[in-house]
């Protein structure tokens, strides 16, 4: 039977682990943000400590012995049960490891993290090498600690979204590459030329970040909630159902950049807003999937961040802040430039049509470092050879190719797959939005709340309270279906190219 003494010290025990969190959470958004880039390896040092403290506590033997003896106790189906096996899946790749394997794998991903902006910067792939190949030596070290019924690689997927692996993508994918390559291949042999030149003129970050405050205002950002920063690559940091923090970066020749960015982080943010606020600090907010997140987040960025009544209220601001570019230009045409596709080298920017493909060229690659039959190396030539197979582009540089993404630098093997599946999950559940509400009339009115509302009640409230699936059955009356994704695509390119 589950005592009073139990449950007092499995909230205080959340809480310090919540508190340690936090401090970590906020110690990485001033690194990725405003810290000086000389008292960066002191930081990370210092982040690594704290970590380890955390570790040696949330890891400390007879915690989780009393842990493990409250789920033997909880009365099954109970949510005290549900809660507990959610936090042992949270802390499985961890709990086995020595407190040495735990703290220098940290030390190691924030090296890897910092050199690989510097990487980046310099357009130098071998700068960055060493520390690619230690963060994959280390994570295979880590996988074998852990009881797996599984291959490594199927381990990381689901780490990412439970129940996921390769066959499932792998069958995911198959369809996207039956269906969405040739069409992508039609539209640049016979699909009708959109000029996009002039949304990747020369625009002032003065005057975009000018634009992202009023766009933020319509979209209803609490800015009490939600605070915005600037990084290299854009991310969200959840820190309680009262604050989540965004980073855009703003670039002088690419105007939607930033934009689009903007409202995919604010997806993510907003999600973590929206879950009950009695989650906070718990496994059924910790837990979400990367997938339903993604979900969104491409969702924002998408199915309302390119949606033209979304554009009917706002293009006339943005035309305001650009007049000498954008006077002249009518929102119909606008909107085809938002939407045109063509293959490219950058997965944050690329449309929605081809972006699939970045993430397959991810997922091939991935799947590869871990059945050991490539060796990182080789990545760089392997990526560039793909892209030229699958979109016929060729990258000139390596921050355009294989240092453009940080994941690989921050250890996330396995989250790249997530955004496809999110992407899907994405068109599925605008797909049921749009029966029960007016999405257009909302856009049009500035009633964003009514969007925000039935994402909340549909899907953000229940944080981890209810799968994945569970929550797609109640959202939209089925289990996950990628024909709506691929459908979707389908549908809009070929109506765009006039095919």
């Amino acid at each position: 039977m589950i005592t009073s003494e139990d449950l007092k010290f499995f909230n205080e025990y959340k809480e310090i682990c919540a508190a340690y969190q936090l401090a970590g959470s906020t110690m990485y958004f001033d690194l990725a943000t405003t810290a000086p880039k000389a008292g960066v390896p002191y930081r990370n040092r210092m982040l690594s400590v704290l970590l380890g403290e955390a570790f040696s506590y949330q890891m400390k033997p007879e915690h989780l012995q009393r842990l493990e003896d409250m789920y033997r106790k909880a009365e099954e189906e109970s949510e005290l049960k549900k809660e507990l096996s959610l936090y042992f899946r949270l802390i499985e790749d961890v709990r086995k490891l020595p407190k040495e394997v735990y703290v220098g794998r940290k030390q190691i991903l924030a090296d890897s993290q910092s050199t690989w902006e510097q990487a980046k910067a310099e357009n130098d792939f071998s700068l960055f090498l060493p520390h690619l190949e230690k963060v994959i030596k280390s994570q295979k070290e880590v996988l074998t600690y852990l009881d797996k019924t599984c291959s490594d690689y199927d381990y990381l997927l689901d780490r990412y979204e439970m129940g996921t692996n390769a066959a499932m993508y792998d069958g995911f994918f198959a369809k996207v590459k039956e269906r969405l390559l040739p069409l992508i291949r039609e539209i640049q042999e016979r699909g009708r030329k959109i000029d996009d030149s002039v949304l990747f003129a020369d625009y002032d970050e003065k005057e975009q970040e000018a634009f992202l405050e009023e766009l933020k205002k319509y979209m209803q950002v609490d800015g009490d909630c939600c605070y915005m920063g600037v990084s290299e690559h854009p991310f969200t940091e959840f820190f309680s159902a009262k604050e989540t923090r965004i980073t855009t970066h703003y670039h002088k020749d690419n105007l939607m950049s930033a934009i689009l960015s903007t409202v995919h982080e604010y997806g993510h943010a907003l999600y973590a807003l929206q879950v009950e606020e009695k989650y906070d600090g718990t496994a059924f907010k910790d837990a979400i999937g990367s997938a339903m997140h993604e979900s969104q987040s491409r969702l924002m960025e998408n199915h309302i961040g390119r949606n033209t009544a979304f554009w009917e209220s706002n293009y006339p601001k943005l035309q305001s802040r650009f007049p000498d570019k954008l006077k002249n230009i009518p929102i119909e045409r606008f909107m085809e430039m938002v939407n045109v596709s063509r293959p490219s080298l950058i997965r944050i920017e690329a449309d929605e049509l081809t972006y699939p493909i970045h993430v397959l060229i991810r997922y091939e690659l991935e799947k590869e470092i871990f059945d050991g039959s490539v060796e990182a190396h080789n990545l760089e030539n392997l990526w560039n050879d793909r892209y030229k197979e699958y979109l016929g582009v060729c990258v000139a540089r390596p921050s355009e190719g294989i240092l453009q993404d940080i994941h690989w630098s921050a250890g996330d093997f396995g989250y790249f797959p997530t955004y496809a599946l999110g992407s899907a999950y994405a068109a599925q559940f605008f797909h049921a939005m749009e029966k029960d509400i007016s999405v257009e009339e909302a856009l049009r009115k500035g009633d964003f709340h009514v969007i925000t509302n039935w994402l909340k009640e549909k899907i953000h409230r229940y944080g981890v309270a209810k799968t994945a699936d569970e929550i797609l059955v109640l959202a939209t009356g089925e289990h996950f279906n990628p024909d709506y994704y691929i459908d979707y695509l389908v549908d809009k390119y070929t109506k765009l190219y006039q095919l």
